[in-house]
């Protein structure tokens, strides 16, 4: 009997595997068109979030002056091969949106498949897992690409192999290249995971403590190499930066913690918490010790966060996947615990699974983009001019009623940035007016246009007489302001002269900022999953040999190959900016992976123990 039962699983395998995959597939193809909802349902043009206008001026600041030139040069190297390749970049940016944050739930999915072949529990935890990335989705490219690449790197550690951890390692230095701030956060989870494994598993602890060194010194040759050429521009891209400037420490403390108190419940269905710590009885083996190590690692930086309020405690808890994948293994305890009971089993997991899927589309769904397109038509116009008048500080009056002046006036100059010609992104600076007597106006308004008119008198010591306007979006407050003269609907300069010839002699915007179209960002993201899963699947292979995780993989693989390939070969003197740079990077690291694959079949054919 147990060697007939032998020959039935053997015979099975092939169409269970047929199975996964198709499985698989649907699970892409509903996270995908779960993300692509807002674009098309309400019509969005450009990416959500209100650091989308950031990815936009730092992508066009690294395509003229480098990578040297962003802090976070791995989502702007995507964005530069995707824009090479014929994409727009506002749909570029909107595509990594959907198709980082799906990726997110393929991850999630591998991973727990990883420690069992349940189908229910991996396919729960991709479905709860991607649909949680919505928070990282909206706008903050960089934490999301890093929680892609880091879940990746876990899988591959789970396979317990050296191509594996070689693979692990490679991501590893890809997500720090993507967000070097948060790579501390991983190797504190990691470290974690191998200090609980040093007992019962020694060679899994050095595996991950190998994986983790292998990481930061990839990451540390990308961060040394990126040190030649222009230097990041070293203004607030937040409402975070300017009351750091300022001093305003207080200040910035409570908006932590207004922050947390406000949105935790909507990052963390009240749901999901019972259910993941019943999964946690199931989690075993290094996918246990790792998901155990992120939930100390994540309540333990929020607690340090609340008390100390050196960094922004709702941070942790968007990056605490953590959570719907240790969910996914309670909802599927829970269906086990009444299988005496199939009708409860089928009524109750599934209510409680509606109800976060539920809590992520409330989420996703109102979210807006950042700026809108009257916003970009007025810069548009001060782009005609500050590209006919090179060199002069283009300063922009920004003033709107509010008490969080500091935020409106960052997402002014973050918008402005973006639709400056790329050369004239550095010359950009933005100007509080001070309060008039009679206005009511806060210590933070009045700092805020203290550092602001500082700033605009160290440009003017460096450069000369600015050139001066005001956009009405971003100064509804003294849109009449004496000194300013109408330049066309909404613009005002203080260089009438100047403006009337420039723009006569300048007709069009220099590489103006455009908005997509919602059947432009559909079309973008599934030419990006198609892109980034060929780019990857050989790498897959040849780290994993495991077809089905492979395919889960291949986006996080191609996310990594293609950061490394473009950091690489733009520090060597290849121009991501062209068309012929975007297709020798992906060509290079595609054709890489595909070679590996050979490689390691040619081996495993020599040797086959």
């Amino acid at each position: 009997m147990h060697d007939l039962k032998e020959v039935h699983e053997q015979t099975d395998r092939p169409a269970r595997r047929l199975s996964d995959g198709l499985i698989l597939a649907g699970l892409w193809i509903a996270l995908l068109l779960f993300f692509l909802g807002p674009f098309l349902l309400r019509g969005f043009e450009l990416p959500v979030g209100p650091d989308g206008p950031v990815y936009m001026w730092w992508t066009r600041l690294a395509g003229h002056d480098g990578l040297s030139a962003v802090h976070r040069p791995g989502v702007p190297a995507l964005a530069l091969v995707l824009q090479g390749l014929g994409l727009r970049l506002t749909a570029a940016l909107a595509a990594l949106e959907c198709v980082l944050g799906a990726s997110v739930g393929t991850a999630a999915a591998a991973l727990v498949r990883a420690r069992s072949s349940s189908r229910g529990a991996w396919l729960l935890a991709g479905g709860l897992t991607g649909t949680f990335a919505v928070h990282l989705a909206a706008g903050y490219l960089a934490n999301l690409a890093f929680a892609v690449l880091f879940l990746a790197a876990a899988v591959a550690l789970a396979l317990a192999n050296r191509r594996a951890t070689v693979g692990a390692a490679v991501l590893l230095g890809a997500a720090g290249l993507a967000h070097p701030l948060f790579f501390p956060l991983g190797v504190a989870i990691l470290g974690l995971s191998a200090a609980i494994a040093w007992r019962a598993d020694r060679s899994e602890a050095l595996r991950v403590l190998a994986a983790g060194l292998g990481g930061g010194a990839l990451l540390g040759a990308g961060l040394l190499a990126l040190q030649a050429g222009p230097g990041p521009l070293a203004v607030d891209t937040s409402r975070d930066g300017f009351l750091r400037r300022a001093g305003l420490t207080d200040v910035l403390r409570g908006a932590y913690l207004d922050r947390f108190l406000h949105r935790w419940t909507r990052y963390v269905e009240w749901a999901s918490i019972p259910l993941a710590i019943g999964g946690l009885r199931d989690a075993t083996g290094f996918v246990g010790r790792f998901l155990r190590s992120w939930g100390i690692v994540l309540v333990a930086g929020s607690a340090l966060s609340l008390v100390t309020g050196l960094f922004p405690a709702d941070r942790f808890i968007t990056f605490g996947y953590v959570v719907p994948i240790l969910a996914a293994l309670g909802l599927v305890r829970l269906w086990r615990a009444l299988a005496a009971r199939p009708v409860l089993a089928l009524a109750a997991t599934a209510a409680l699974t509606v109800a976060m899927l539920a809590g992520s589309w409330i989420a996703w769904a109102r979210e807006t983009p950042f700026l809108s397109g009257v916003e970009l038509e007025r810069v548009s116009t001060a782009n005609r001019l500050a590209a006919a008048d090179p060199g002069s500080p283009l300063v922009f009056t920004v003033n709107q009623d509010g008490t969080a002046a500091s935020f409106l006036a960052a997402r002014a100059a973050n918008v402005i940035r973006a639709g400056m010609p790329p050369e004239r992104i550095r010359d950009v600076v933005v100007s509080v007016p001070t309060p008039t007597p009679g206005e009511p106006a806060s210590a933070e308004r009045s700092a805020l246009a203290r550092i602001t008119a500082a700033d605009v008198r160290e440009a003017e010591g460096r450069n000369g007489s600015a050139l001066r306007f005001l956009l009405v979006p971003f100064d509804s407050v003294q849109a009449d302001r004496a000194g300013f003269t109408r330049l066309s609907r909404g613009v005002f300069t203080t260089n009438s002269e100047l403006a009337s010839g420039a723009l006569t002699e300048q007709p069009d915007p220099v590489d103006p900022l455009l908005p997509s179209t919602p059947g432009g960002i559909a079309v973008a993201a599934f030419v990006t999953l198609a892109l980034l899963s060929g780019v990857g699947y050989g790498w897959a292979r040849a780290a994993t040999r495991d077809g089905f995780i492979s395919a889960a993989l291949a986006p996080a693989f191609g996310t990594a190959a293609a950061i490394v390939a473009a950091v690489v070969l733009e520090r060597l003197g290849l121009s991501l900016a062209r068309p012929a740079g975007a297709a020798v990077v992906s060509a290079l690291a595609g054709a890489g992976g595909y070679v590996a694959w050979f490689v390691v079949k040619r081996r495993a054919a020599a040797n086959p123990a």
